[in-house]
């Protein structure tokens, strides 16, 4: 599986695509030719979270322990790539994860914050390309949902809620 990232006007997005069927450059091409303006930022051979994981590449103490937390309460994983440097990531820890509703919501869920600095190989792992960067984990370790940039409380609430929607869902169905 090929993973590429994308700038498509003011928003970034990741598409995965099967390099056997197209190019990075077709799939720009193609977006373009809607009349969207897009661009490649990164691109080539990356393995997904969780093959990462399968193959021992995200074996940082910080990851594997979180992972094997989640498998073990069967609760989700929300992993904050943040740094002390970083201004917006600061904004988010006094304004979105101080929020009481958030606060709840993380509650049902391993929390772990990761300064990029102390890890930067369970960064590039992730292939963290900027901060803040948010990631939603089944309890396998399988992602499921990427958010970039700085989220207010609102925000962040309803696509946390959302996610732990989901999960729920997931388990309990047959």
């Amino acid at each position: 599986m090929v993973k590429i990232e994308m700038q498509l006007e003011q928003d970034r997005f990741i598409i995965n695509y099967d390099a056997s069927k197209t190019t990075p450059e077709k799939l720009v091409a193609l977006v373009n030719k809607t009349g969207f303006t897009a661009e490649l930022v990164t691109g080539g051979m990356v393995a997904s979270t969780s093959d990462a994981a399968d193959a021992g590449s995200l074996d940082d103490p910080v990851f594997t322990e979180a992972l094997a937390r989640a498998k073990r309460e069967n609760k989700p994983i929300v992993l904050d790539f943040e740094a002390s440097w970083c201004v917006p990531c600061k904004r988010m820890e006094r304004e979105t994860f101080s929020d009481p509703t958030v606060s709840r919501l993380l509650a049902r869920c391993i929390f772990i914050k990761i300064d990029t600095d102390k890890h930067p190989e369970l960064a590039k792992g992730f292939g963290v390309a900027g901060l803040p960067d948010l990631r939603f984990l089944t309890p396998d370790g399988s992602e499921q949902k990427r958010l970039l940039d700085f989220q207010d409380a609102k925000t962040f609430a309803q696509v946390l809620e959302q996610f732990l929607e989901k999960m729920s869902t997931n388990r309990t169905e047959p």
